[in-house]
């Protein structure tokens, strides 16, 4: 499918579907699925004009009931600036010094970035795979200018800010019966004193509790075994198993199991 048609794919599919319901009447048109019961809900009163109140018989028409159907609105994304007004107190019988009031504690220090802006920059790139120069540039559509260097800074920032949490799905996935692990191909174009065409590896591991699964991600220049050791460190293999491809390097590990 071409990047550029999905629309008209997806509409020659919806005809094809119409055409074999109809061949086929045994088989029901599944219902509009409602919208969110939570979601904020803006009520428009849509009236009869003035000279539509008036009956043939010349009395005033009444309300005697009313239609309701519901339509999705979505506001667009709203930019506003945090003006931080700290006050500065002194004393006019004294010399003591100034105190000025505290500012609240900021994920990443001297930075024009906010909890949501964060929160936004890590959301749309590893949630919706939205590469940060494009998010570059809806910030720029904005009127925003923040280049996606600045935004990769904040990224690794955020990462360091959230190694506890990775910590403990860490624990939680080592604690699992069973861990599912594969290991990709990725090529990284600019990294030190490497050629952009060497070959890396993109780990994953999989596991922990079914109502809520962890899923790792560890990247490395290297597919040696010394990798899933790592990996796996203070899991042991004897009691429980895990789920991988034919690979020499996972057969090695559990040979090394007491």
């Amino acid at each position: 499918m071409a990047l550029f048609n999905e629309a008209e794919h997806e509409v020659e599919l919806a005809c094809e579907t119409t055409e074999e319901e109809v061949v086929a009447p045994s088989k029901r048109r599944g219902k509009r699925n409602p919208l969110p019961a939570d979601s904020p809900r803006i009520e428009v009163i849509h009236e009869l004009p003035e000279h539509e109140l008036t009956c043939t018989c010349g009395c005033r028409k009444h309300a005697i009931g009313e239609e309701i159907s519901e339509q999705l609105e979505i506001v667009p994304m709203q930019i506003r600036v945090i003006k931080h007004v700290r006050k500065v107190y002194g004393c006019r019988d004294c010399e003591t010094a100034p105190v000025t009031a505290d500012k609240p504690a900021q994920v990443i220090e001297k930075s024009m970035a906010s909890p949501s802006v964060l929160a936004m920059l890590l959301t749309t790139k590893y949630v919706d795979g939205l590469p940060l120069h494009r998010f570059e540039k809806v910030l720029g559509r904005h009127g925003i200018d923040i280049p996606r260097q600045t935004l990769a800074r904040w990224v690794i920032e955020c990462g360091a800010h959230l190694q506890p949490l990775l910590n403990l799905m860490r624990d939680s996935l080592l604690a699992s019966r069973v861990i599912h692990c594969d290991e990709t191909r990725v090529q990284v174009l600019k990294e030190p004193d490497r050629e952009p065409s060497s070959q890396s590896w993109m780990w994953v591991q999989t596991g922990g509790p079914p109502d809520k699964p962890v899923i790792l991600f560890d990247y490395s220049t290297s597919r040696a075994q010394e990798v899933p050791t790592r990996l796996l460190d203070g899991y042991h293999l004897a009691k429980r198993t895990t789920h991988h491809e034919a690979g020499g390097v996972y057969g090695a590990l559990t040979m090394q199991q007491p």
